[in-house]
C-alpha cells in the first residue's frame, strides 16, 4: 500500500500541468485510475493531489533519510572496529576488542575473514634437495618431505626408504597409516598422505633397488594411485611400466593393503603374517615385497620368502634386496 500511495503521489505532482491549451482558464491535473485511460481534474478539485497523499510521500522521503543516516552511522563504525582490529598492537585488550558487537545489520551479513595466501609448495616440484614442508591441501596440516633434485630430472618426493635395516617394517595398521621413520633414516610417507597425494593429481611411481652385490635396477610407472582407507588403501592405478627391474609390481594393482592386525588379502592366511611385512597382497600373495624384512649385511640370509624381494629381480625364497627407494611426483603436461 505504501508504495502504491508514493507512486500514486510521484504521478499526481509529475503532471500537475496545462493539460490542454483548448479549455482556457483552467489548470488540469492528471491523474491515474484503476483503467487504462486517465480522467482530468480541476486545479481546485479537492480530490486531485489529496493531502494524504502527499503526505504519505513525505512521509516515505523521511523514513528513508532516516535510513540512510543510520547505515551511514553503522559505517562509520565498523570502520572504527576495523582500525581497531588493524592495530592490534596497541594497548586495547584483544578479548575487548573481539566481544564488542558488530552493528546490527554487519551480524546479519556475516563478513568472511580474509585469509593470507599459502605459498607452501603441494609438491617438490621447483624445491630444493632435501627436506621441504608440504601441504598437499587447504584442508591439510603441512608436514616434512624428502625431496630429490636429482635422480632423472628431480621433482620426486621419496615415499619409502630402505637401506639399513634400522626400522622395522613390521607394523600394525595404524602405524602404516600414520607412517613411520625419520626422513634422514629409513621411513615410509604414510597410506593417509600417500592417497592425499596421488589424487590431489596425476602422480608417477619410480622404484629404485640394489642387490648386496650393488646391482641396481629401477621400475618407472606413469600412473600411480592408491584408495582411501574405507577402501583398504587398495592400488587401484598402476599405469605404464618402463624400466630395467621387470614388471613385478603389476600383480598387486587393484590389491588391498595388509598389514598383520588387518586381513584384506584373498589368500587363506593372512599374507603380511606369512611373509612378515606389510603390502598390497593378492591370492598368492605377492610378486614383490619392498616392505619385507631387511636382511642385515652380515646376518643369516633370510628365507621363506620373508626377505624385501621382486620376483623379476630377486625372486627369493632366500635373501633380500639392500636398498630400496620409493618416489612419486606429478607427471608433467607435455
Amino acid at each position: 500500500m505504501a508504495l502504491e500511495a508514493l507512486v500514486t503521489a510521484l504521478a499526481c505532482l509529475s503532471t500537475t500541468t496545462n493539460a490542454t491549451s483548448n479549455l482556457p482558464g483552467k489548470h488540469f491535473s492528471v491523474i491515474m485510475r484503476n483503467s487504462a485511460e486517465p480522467f482530468l481534474l480541476a486545479e481546485n478539485d479537492t480530490a486531485s493531489c489529496p493531502v494524504s497523499t502527499l503526505a504519505g510521500l513525505a512521509a516515505r522521503v523521511q523514513f528513508m533519510t532516516d535510513e540512510l543516516q543510520n547505515l551511514k552511522t553503522e559505517l562509520n563504525e565498523l570502520q572504527g572496529l576495523i582500525e581497531e582490529y588493524k592495530n592490534q598492537g596497541t594497548g586495547i585488550p584483544i578479548a575487548t576488542r573481539l566481544l564488542r558487537p558488530l552493528p546490527a545489520s554487519v551480524q546479519t551479513f556475516p563478513l568472511a575473514l580474509a585469509t593470507p595466501p599459502d605459498d607452501t609448495p603441494r609438491n617438490c616440484y621447483d624445491e630444493k634437495h632435501g627436506q621441504v614442508r608440504i601441504r598437499i591441501a587447504p584442508d591439510m596440516e603441512p608436514f616434512f618431505a624428502s625431496c630429490d633434485q636429482k635422480v632423472r630430472d628431480g621433482g620426486w618426493m621419496v615415499i619409502a626408504y630402505r637401506f639399513d635395516g634400522s626400522e622395522d617394517f613390521n607394523k600394525d595398521w595404524q602405524n602404516y597409516k600414520a607412517g613411520f621413520g625419520a626422513l634422514n633414516s629409513e621411513f615410509f610417507i604414510g597410506l593417509d598422505k600417500l592417497h592425499r597425494l596421488t589424487n590431489s593429481e596425476h602422480h608417477e611411481l619410480l622404484i629404485i633397488m640394489k642387490k648386496k652385490s650393488g646391482e641396481e635396477r629401477f621400475a618407472l610407472y606413469d600412473h600411480f594411485s592408491i584408495g582411501s582407507e574405507s577402501e583398504k588403501y587398495l592400488l587401484y592405478v598402476l599405469g605404464a611400466y618402463k624400466g630395467d627391474a621387470g614388471d613385478s609390481l603389476r600383480y598387486h594393482a587393484g590389491k588391498k593393503f595388509t598389514t598383520f592386525d588387518q586381513d584384506n588379502d584373498d589368500n587363506g592366511q593372512n599374507c603380511a603374517r606369512t611373509h612378515a611385512g606389510a603390502w598390497w597382497y593378492g591370492r598368492e600373495c605377492f610378486e614383490s615385497n619392498l616392505f619385507g624384512t631387511f636382511q642385515s649385511k652380515y646376518g643369516q640370509e633370510i628365507g621363506y620368502f620373508k626377505g624385501i624381494l621382486w620376483k623379476s629381480f630377486l625372486p627369493g625364497p632366500t635373501g633380500s634386496l639392500s636398498y630400496v627407494r620409493m618416489l612419486i611426483r606429478p607427471l608433467k603436461k607435455q
